[in-house]
């Protein structure tokens, strides 16, 4: 039988179950989440800690740091053992404003290292990695995301681990002039069906 002469119940039923009896392919995801409280701050050039209630009326105030333009922090990540060799690492951040831009730029630069076990630290290809933001208006006090970098899959071994130094950089144009809020940079990857209790092997 063509899959032309299925119906729709049995399409659906083969794209549940395998198509053709051929085992399903899950394309699974998870993320490595990194606090923004976790991150190492450098001596000079440190974000300001800032403790903000993220606008609401009375509420309590929490701990987040707030980028200006040059100032950077610095992030360890090691891959899961559940993270398919040789995949990429999609890093973003999580950021909240204390003020509308509508119009206005910001920019941030992720510079990487990686290495796998026993292999040697190298820069992955696209190193530094940039991305600018334009604001579209009602980003005040709201939980935003943004894509920064997608690290090539350097992932070699089990427990690679990635070392990451996050900037706010200049904006090519019409800079967003109050500090970005940032709670979390962290990065999505792909996972397999072969998680390790060991370092070296799946």
């Amino acid at each position: 039988m063509s899959k032309l002469d299925k119906s729709t119940a049995e399409v659906q039923r083969d794209m549940d179950e395998g198509l053709d009896n051929q085992p399903k392919q899950n394309t699974v995801y998870d993320d490595i989440p990194t606090s923004i409280i976790n991150v190492k701050l450098p001596p000079s050039n440190a974000p300001a800690e800032i403790f903000w209630n993220h606008n609401i009326g009375g509420g309590v105030t929490f701990p987040t740091l707030g980028f200006d333009i040059g100032e950077y922090v610095y992030a360890v990540i090691q891959s899961p053992h559940a993270m398919k060799l040789e995949t990429v690492l999609d890093q973003h951040i999580h950021y909240s404003v204390p003020s509308d831009g509508t119009g206005d730029n910001f920019q941030f630069q992720v510079d990487v290292i990686a290495a796998g076990v026993n292999e040697a630290w190298a820069v992955p290809a696209g190193s530094p990695f940039t991305a600018e933001n334009t604001m579209n208006g009602n980003f005040t006090g709201n939980h935003k995301l943004f894509d920064l970098a997608d690290i090539p899959g350097v992932n070699t071994t089990v427990s690679t681990l990635y070392k990451l130094k996050l900037t706010r950089i200049a904006a090519s144009a019409n800079e967003y002039a109050g500090r970005v809020y940032i709670d979390f940079f962290d990065g999505h990857h792909q996972r397999d069906q072969n998680g390790s209790r060991q370092e070296y092997i799946k």
